[in-house]
């Protein structure tokens, strides 16, 4: 057993994790697309957390037992690392309860899922020496997504930079994970995306999905400046735009906005904890969503939930334009009213 998953023993004696939550049976459960996705990341507590919101156990609860999707996607944040004052033994241990309070509940219930490496989990930061910043946290992302069952969970087709940097098949979607863990996006990271995206897999799906954890442009009040989106975001867009790419599945701005840029879909994630969007007057909200997509033709719906009521965030909350750094971005068609 990976020594990860072994010190889960010594953090439920500690009392480290959260109490798991029932899911409210009046929860929603939309239309069902030819496939469905979650969206849920930047769910992480203070530095050093080893415990959860209880909305995340809800959330996990209510993914398995009423949504039901066939695949769940994490753009990051999720443990709560990037602080120089943490012990060693610390990253290991928020891995481990990553592990018991998200995903081993996730394999129980028989639910794929990918994450996205975020500046929390793993910074690709560096010093000027080229050096990573955060070194400590990327050795025990690397550690705890080494585990053997991850040699084999999803119909990988690139994984030689894990779990920093992948690609994979899901049925008729085609999903590439980068390492947006920073501002930096290195040029390296955009030729791999090129290859990957060219591949006869790739460009047969229906579908194609990149996600990262920095987003390409700014939407939330709190983090809406250089160094809280990909330098060049726009530029960035562009490229995914001209290889076939859909959507930019994003975190870190905790502001759930289903947005549009020159034909780039750019699903915001909102996550537990909520800044306030650019130019919103309602309130702001956590968030969950769920992606339900059809085939021949395409139609894909957004379905948006608040993790600590259970409730659909109605589109009239969303502005239909935000003008952030790097924008504008338009409101996406695809939120359910």
């Amino acid at each position: 057993m990976h020594r990860s998953l072994a010190m889960l023993a010594a953090v439920l004696v500690l009392g480290l994790l959260a109490p798991i939550a029932l899911a409210d049976d009046a929860v929603d459960d939309p239309p069902r697309g030819d496939l469905r996705l979650v969206v849920f990341g930047d769910f992480n507590g203070p530095y050093g957390a080893t415990t959860y919101p209880a909305a995340v156990a809800l959330v996990v609860r209510t993914i398995g037992e009423v949504w039901r999707p066939d695949l769940v996607l994490m753009p990051g944040d999720v443990v709560a690392g990037q602080s120089r004052a943490l012990p060693d033994e610390r990253f290991e241990q928020m891995w481990a309860a990553f592990d018991e309070v998200v995903a081993a509940p996730l394999r129980r219930y028989g639910t794929a899922y990918a994450v996205a490496i975020g500046n929390h989990d793993g910074s690709s930061d560096r010093a000027a020496d080229g050096s990573f910043n955060f070194a400590r946290e990327r050795a025990a992302a690397s550690a705890y997504w080494s585990h053997s069952m991850y040699d084999a969970n999803l119909d990988y087709v690139e994984r030689s930079r894990f779990p920093f940097e992948y690609a994979f098949r899901f049925g008729e979607i085609f999903v590439a994970v980068i390492d947006a863990s920073s501002a930096s996006v290195e040029a390296s990271t955009i030729e791999w995306l090129g290859q990957v995206l060219q591949q006869p897999v790739a460009t047969s799906a229906s579908m194609r999905i990149v996600m990262g954890h920095l987003p390409l442009f700014g939407v939330s009040e709190r983090k809406n400046r250089p160094g809280e989106v990909v330098r060049d975001g726009r530029f960035l867009a562009q490229r995914m735009r001209a290889v076939g790419v859909d959507t930019y599945v994003s975190g870190h701005h905790a502001a759930y906005y289903p947005g549009r840029v020159e034909g780039l879909e750019l699903l915001f994630t909102g996550g537990v904890g909520a800044h306030a969007l650019l130019g919103a007057s309602a309130p702001a909200r956590s968030a969950v969503t769920i992606v339900d997509l059809w085939f021949s033709p395409l139609l894909v719906r957004y379905t948006t939930f608040d993790p600590d009521d259970m409730q659909p965030i109605p589109l009239a909350d969303l502005p239909p334009r935000i003008d952030g750094i790097g924008g504008p971005v338009e409101r996406s068609t695809r939120a359910s009213p």
